[in-house]
Protein backbone atom coordinates (compact mmCIF):
# COMPACT_ATOMS: atom_id res chain seq x y z
CA UNK A 1 0.00 0.00 0.00
CA UNK A 2 2.94 2.35 0.46
CA UNK A 3 4.43 1.78 -2.69
CA UNK A 4 1.29 2.22 -4.34
CA UNK A 5 0.49 5.70 -2.20
CA UNK A 6 4.32 6.57 -3.17
CA UNK A 7 3.74 5.80 -6.69
CA UNK A 8 0.31 7.97 -6.90
CA UNK A 9 2.23 10.94 -5.46
CA UNK A 10 5.09 10.96 -7.03
CA UNK A 11 2.77 11.53 -10.44
CA UNK A 12 0.85 13.58 -8.63
CA UNK A 13 4.23 15.68 -8.19
CA UNK A 14 5.10 15.39 -12.22
CA UNK A 15 1.87 16.59 -13.44
CA UNK A 16 1.90 19.27 -10.67
CA UNK A 17 5.17 20.03 -12.40
CA UNK A 18 4.40 19.82 -16.32
CA UNK A 19 1.31 21.49 -16.52
CA UNK A 20 2.19 24.25 -13.71
CA UNK A 21 -0.95 23.43 -10.98
CA UNK A 22 -0.99 25.21 -7.86
CA UNK A 23 0.74 28.35 -8.35
CA UNK A 24 1.87 30.65 -5.44
CA UNK A 25 -0.29 32.35 -4.03
CA UNK A 26 0.47 35.52 -0.89
CA UNK A 27 -1.58 36.68 1.57
CA UNK A 28 -3.49 40.03 1.69
CA UNK A 29 -1.18 42.89 0.68
CA UNK A 30 0.94 41.26 -1.58
CA UNK A 31 0.86 39.28 -5.40
CA UNK A 32 2.75 37.06 -7.19
CA UNK A 33 4.31 38.46 -10.35
CA UNK A 34 6.25 35.87 -12.11
CA UNK A 35 7.26 33.02 -11.34
CA UNK A 36 10.57 31.18 -13.29
CA UNK A 37 10.55 27.00 -12.85
CA UNK A 38 14.06 26.53 -13.57
CA UNK A 39 14.77 23.00 -15.09
CA UNK A 40 16.81 20.43 -12.45
CA UNK A 41 20.47 21.17 -13.90
CA UNK A 42 19.61 25.01 -13.88
CA UNK A 43 18.81 24.28 -10.18
CA UNK A 44 21.86 22.45 -8.82
CA UNK A 45 23.35 26.24 -8.80
CA UNK A 46 20.53 27.99 -7.86
CA UNK A 47 18.56 25.94 -5.10
CA UNK A 48 20.10 27.72 -2.03
CA UNK A 49 21.13 31.20 -2.50
CA UNK A 50 19.61 34.85 -4.66
CA UNK A 51 20.98 37.84 -4.08
CA UNK A 52 21.06 40.66 -6.61
CA UNK A 53 23.59 43.54 -7.37
CA UNK A 54 21.21 46.45 -9.90
CA UNK A 55 22.40 44.15 -12.41
CA UNK A 56 22.40 40.43 -12.25
CA UNK A 57 20.69 37.81 -9.98
CA UNK A 58 23.36 35.85 -8.34
CA UNK A 59 22.53 32.23 -7.06
CA UNK A 60 24.31 29.14 -5.13
CA UNK A 61 23.48 25.44 -5.02
CA UNK A 62 24.57 22.62 -2.78
CA UNK A 63 24.36 18.83 -3.10
CA UNK A 64 25.72 17.57 -0.04
CA UNK A 65 25.24 13.95 -1.11
CA UNK A 66 27.63 14.15 -4.07
CA UNK A 67 29.51 17.72 -2.39
CA UNK A 68 28.54 19.74 -5.22
CA UNK A 69 28.66 23.51 -4.59
CA UNK A 70 27.60 25.74 -7.55
CA UNK A 71 27.14 29.47 -8.19
CA UNK A 72 25.26 31.31 -11.34
CA UNK A 73 24.50 34.70 -12.68
CA UNK A 74 21.23 35.42 -13.99
CA UNK A 75 19.57 38.70 -15.44
CA UNK A 76 16.75 39.96 -14.57
CA UNK A 77 14.37 37.75 -16.09
CA UNK A 78 16.31 34.69 -14.90
CA UNK A 79 18.15 33.78 -17.95
CA UNK A 80 21.27 32.03 -17.34
CA UNK A 81 24.29 33.95 -18.14
CA UNK A 82 27.21 31.86 -16.69
CA UNK A 83 27.91 29.13 -14.05
CA UNK A 84 30.54 27.90 -11.72
CA UNK A 85 31.07 24.06 -10.95
CA UNK A 86 33.50 23.61 -7.40
CA UNK A 87 32.75 26.60 -5.86
CA UNK A 88 33.57 25.78 -2.79
CA UNK A 89 37.94 25.32 -2.90
CA UNK A 90 39.18 21.90 -2.58
CA UNK A 91 41.32 22.39 0.87
CA UNK A 92 38.47 23.54 2.46
CA UNK A 93 36.31 20.31 1.92
CA UNK A 94 39.24 18.41 2.58
CA UNK A 95 39.74 20.31 6.09
CA UNK A 96 36.75 20.90 7.22
CA UNK A 97 34.23 18.87 5.24
CA UNK A 98 32.73 22.34 3.66
CA UNK A 99 30.14 20.85 1.08
CA UNK A 100 27.17 23.59 1.76
CA UNK A 101 27.15 26.90 0.40
CA UNK A 102 23.66 28.86 2.09
CA UNK A 103 21.73 32.12 1.43
CA UNK A 104 24.42 34.17 -0.39
CA UNK A 105 24.48 38.57 -0.28
CA UNK A 106 26.78 40.69 -2.75
CA UNK A 107 28.52 44.00 -2.29
CA UNK A 108 31.24 46.71 -3.50
CA UNK A 109 31.68 43.69 -6.74
CA UNK A 110 31.68 40.18 -4.55
CA UNK A 111 29.69 37.77 -3.77
CA UNK A 112 29.15 36.91 0.22
CA UNK A 113 28.96 32.83 0.98
CA UNK A 114 27.87 31.32 4.05
CA UNK A 115 29.85 27.79 3.63
CA UNK A 116 29.58 24.87 5.81
CA UNK A 117 31.30 22.26 7.14
CA UNK A 118 31.57 19.00 9.33
CA UNK A 119 33.79 16.21 9.86
CA UNK A 120 32.98 12.34 10.79
CA UNK A 121 29.16 13.26 11.21
CA UNK A 122 29.17 15.90 13.55
CA UNK A 123 27.05 19.09 12.93
CA UNK A 124 28.01 22.16 10.99
CA UNK A 125 30.83 23.41 13.25
CA UNK A 126 33.20 24.84 10.73
CA UNK A 127 31.48 28.17 9.54
CA UNK A 128 33.28 30.48 6.74
CA UNK A 129 32.31 33.65 4.65
CA UNK A 130 34.10 32.95 1.23
CA UNK A 131 34.52 36.07 -0.95
CA UNK A 132 33.52 35.34 -4.58
CA UNK A 133 34.36 37.89 -7.74
CA UNK A 134 30.74 38.98 -9.22
CA UNK A 135 32.26 39.31 -12.60
CA UNK A 136 34.11 36.12 -12.60
CA UNK A 137 32.13 34.19 -10.00
CA UNK A 138 35.76 33.09 -9.01
CA UNK A 139 36.68 32.58 -5.54
CA UNK A 140 38.81 35.14 -4.48
CA UNK A 141 40.75 33.75 -2.09
CA UNK A 142 39.57 35.76 0.70
CA UNK A 143 37.80 34.04 3.19
CA UNK A 144 36.19 34.85 7.35
CA UNK A 145 36.49 31.78 9.75
CA UNK A 146 32.70 32.65 11.39
CA UNK A 147 33.32 29.92 13.74
CA UNK A 148 32.25 31.00 17.16
CA UNK A 149 29.44 30.18 20.76
CA UNK A 150 27.21 31.50 18.53
CA UNK A 151 27.26 29.71 15.40
CA UNK A 152 27.01 26.56 16.48
CA UNK A 153 24.69 24.78 14.11
CA UNK A 154 26.40 26.21 10.54
CA UNK A 155 25.60 29.28 8.94
CA UNK A 156 22.81 28.97 6.98
CA UNK A 157 22.67 32.96 5.20
CA UNK A 158 24.25 36.44 5.28
CA UNK A 159 22.53 39.29 4.72
CA UNK A 160 24.80 42.69 3.61
CA UNK A 161 23.58 46.56 4.71
CA UNK A 162 25.16 48.31 1.75
CA UNK A 163 24.37 51.55 3.06
CA UNK A 164 25.75 50.97 6.61
CA UNK A 165 28.64 48.49 6.24
CA UNK A 166 27.53 45.72 8.30
CA UNK A 167 26.46 42.25 7.75
CA UNK A 168 23.64 39.64 9.39
CA UNK A 169 23.50 36.60 9.92
CA UNK A 170 21.60 33.06 12.26
CA UNK A 171 22.08 29.97 13.57
CA UNK A 172 19.65 27.87 12.00
CA UNK A 173 17.34 27.10 14.63
CA UNK A 174 16.89 28.13 17.96
CA UNK A 175 17.39 31.43 16.89
CA UNK A 176 17.31 34.18 19.21
CA UNK A 177 19.63 37.06 18.21
CA UNK A 178 20.94 38.37 15.28
CA UNK A 179 24.83 38.67 14.61
CA UNK A 180 26.09 41.99 13.20
CA UNK A 181 29.69 42.45 11.44
CA UNK A 182 31.76 44.81 10.07
CA UNK A 183 31.36 43.82 6.54
CA UNK A 184 34.72 45.44 5.66
CA UNK A 185 36.86 43.37 7.79
CA UNK A 186 33.74 40.78 8.96
CA UNK A 187 35.27 41.82 13.03
CA UNK A 188 32.04 40.58 15.23
CA UNK A 189 30.39 43.59 16.15
CA UNK A 190 27.32 43.05 18.39
CA UNK A 191 24.49 39.85 18.76
CA UNK A 192 20.99 41.73 18.72
CA UNK A 193 18.26 40.02 20.87
CA UNK A 194 15.07 38.96 19.33
CA UNK A 195 11.61 39.20 21.12
CA UNK A 196 10.95 35.65 20.07
CA UNK A 197 12.67 32.48 19.09
CA UNK A 198 12.93 30.98 15.65
CA UNK A 199 13.83 28.11 13.74
CA UNK A 200 14.38 27.29 10.33
CA UNK A 201 15.66 30.54 8.83
CA UNK A 202 17.03 29.97 5.54
CA UNK A 203 17.59 33.28 4.07
CA UNK A 204 18.16 37.02 4.51
CA UNK A 205 18.20 40.36 3.11
CA UNK A 206 18.32 44.05 4.70
CA UNK A 207 15.91 46.92 2.66
CA UNK A 208 15.60 50.18 4.00
CA UNK A 209 16.71 49.08 7.76
CA UNK A 210 14.85 45.77 8.16
CA UNK A 211 15.91 42.53 8.31
CA UNK A 212 13.58 40.59 5.80
CA UNK A 213 14.35 36.62 6.93
CA UNK A 214 12.86 33.74 4.79
CA UNK A 215 11.36 31.29 7.01
CA UNK A 216 10.99 27.48 5.70
CA UNK A 217 8.11 26.65 8.08
CA UNK A 218 8.16 22.73 9.07
CA UNK A 219 5.80 19.91 7.14
CA UNK A 220 3.66 22.80 5.57
CA UNK A 221 2.79 24.12 1.98
CA UNK A 222 2.65 28.00 4.01
CA UNK A 223 5.85 30.10 4.36
CA UNK A 224 6.51 33.24 5.79
CA UNK A 225 8.81 36.00 5.37
CA UNK A 226 9.61 37.92 8.90
CA UNK A 227 10.43 41.01 9.08
CA UNK A 228 12.73 42.04 12.02
CA UNK A 229 13.55 45.69 13.10
CA UNK A 230 17.12 45.41 14.01
CA UNK A 231 16.59 48.64 16.35
CA UNK A 232 14.48 46.96 18.93
CA UNK A 233 14.62 43.45 17.70
CA UNK A 234 10.91 42.62 17.38
CA UNK A 235 10.17 40.26 14.91
CA UNK A 236 6.05 40.53 13.24
CA UNK A 237 5.19 38.75 9.95
CA UNK A 238 5.58 40.72 6.90
CA UNK A 239 3.52 38.31 4.05
CA UNK A 240 2.92 34.55 4.11
CA UNK A 241 3.11 32.91 0.65
CA UNK A 242 0.77 29.05 0.12
CA UNK A 243 2.72 26.65 -2.23
CA UNK A 244 -0.45 24.40 -2.12
CA UNK A 245 0.84 21.35 -4.43
CA UNK A 246 3.98 20.30 -2.35
CA UNK A 247 5.68 21.23 0.16
CA UNK A 248 8.46 23.20 -1.19
CA UNK A 249 11.29 23.92 1.14
CA UNK A 250 11.48 27.93 1.36
CA UNK A 251 15.42 29.05 0.82
CA UNK A 252 17.04 32.45 0.40
CA UNK A 253 15.22 35.72 0.05
CA UNK A 254 16.57 38.88 -1.84
CA UNK A 255 14.65 42.40 -1.53
CA UNK A 256 15.21 44.79 -3.95
CA UNK A 257 13.20 46.98 -5.86
CA UNK A 258 12.90 45.97 -9.89
CA UNK A 259 10.84 47.95 -12.48
CA UNK A 260 8.03 45.66 -13.17
CA UNK A 261 7.07 46.40 -9.08
CA UNK A 262 8.22 43.31 -7.66
CA UNK A 263 10.02 43.49 -4.43
CA UNK A 264 10.43 40.44 -2.89
CA UNK A 265 12.12 37.58 -4.73
CA UNK A 266 12.49 34.30 -3.27
CA UNK A 267 13.69 30.68 -4.10
CA UNK A 268 11.39 27.57 -3.30
CA UNK A 269 13.69 24.01 -3.86
CA UNK A 270 10.48 21.56 -4.87
CA UNK A 271 10.53 17.50 -3.89
CA UNK A 272 11.08 17.65 -7.95
CA UNK A 273 14.76 19.10 -7.36
CA UNK A 274 13.63 21.74 -8.97
CA UNK A 275 13.90 25.50 -8.00
CA UNK A 276 11.20 27.94 -8.39
CA UNK A 277 12.14 31.52 -8.34
CA UNK A 278 9.09 33.48 -6.95
CA UNK A 279 8.41 37.24 -7.39
CA UNK A 280 6.36 39.52 -5.53
CA UNK A 281 4.89 42.95 -4.94
CA UNK A 282 3.38 44.95 -2.42
CA UNK A 283 -0.51 45.94 -3.77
Amino acid sequence: MAKITSFFTTIALVFSYLFGFGMSTASEGFELVRNEKLHALASMFSGQGLCYDEEYFYTSGSLTFINFTGLAKFDENMKCIQKKTKAVPKEFYEKYGSNHIGGIDCANGYIYAPVEGKIDGEGYLYNFILLYDCETLEYTGTYYDMTSEYLTDGIPWCAVDRENGYLYTSKFDGVTEILQYDLETMSFIKAIPIEEELNRLQGGSVYEGILYLSYDVSDSTTEQVLAVDLTDGSVSVEFTRSLPNYDNEAEDICVYPLPDGTLFHIVDYDKLINTNINHYKPV
